[in-house]
């Protein structure tokens, strides 16, 4: 099974966030929009495994989870990646980055310690909105982030992640919850 660990965050945040970019949208270049039902922020993809490794992580997930303390968080900002000149993704920003970032390598820890192989790109906290795939002009790069650059989300909690199941479909990844994590 493909399998990824992410959090989702609440319907009135993507919500709000989503009408900014609705508005921007059509004075966009093409791209291909993340539906904001599939919009999380992936703390570690784990690609195919097999079905035994949901069993193998869940108690060194929920373990090392537990020590990672719930915190309050916002979407804000934006960015491309790698860089607005050679932009490939779009993406809104994720405070505090640095209390993220303590959840990325939790989990990290734990999957590479049972066996699965991480991608070994640096984690950020972000949220993708578009992927490009053919260039942006200037113009437009500089239209997305002035939508986006004084957004600032209602504060919401971050309190647990989960583990989903990626199937992949022509009309878009199903993503199916298989376990959830507290966070302490």
């Amino acid at each position: 099974m493909r399998l990824f660990i992410a959090t989702t965050f609440p319907g009135e945040v993507l919500r709000d966030l989503n009408a900014r970019v609705a508005a921007a949208r059509p004075r966009l270049p093409a791209g291909s929009w993340v539906r904001q039902e599939t919009q999380h922020l992936t703390f570690a993809f784990l690609g195919e495994q097999p079905e035994s490794l949901l069993d193998r992580i869940s108690a060194p997930l929920t373990e090392a989870l537990a020590k990672v303390p719930k915190f309050e968080a916002s979407i804000r900002d934006c960015g491309f990646f790698p860089n607005p000149r050679r932009a490939r993704v779009g993406w809104a920003g994720l405070n505090p980055e640095e209390k993220f970032g303590a959840v990325a390598r939790a989990v990290r820890e734990v999957v590479t310690q049972n066996g699965v192989a991480l991608d070994g790109g640096e984690f950020k906290a972000h949220l993708t909105l578009v992927r490009i795939r053919d260039p942006w002009p200037p113009a437009s790069i500089d239209l997305f982030q002035r939508t986006l650059r004084d957004f600032r989300s209602e504060p919401f909690a971050m309190s647990s992640v989960t583990l989903y199941a990626s199937q992949l479909d022509p009309n878009g990844a199903i993503h199916t919850p298989q376990r959830e994590f507290a966070l302490g």
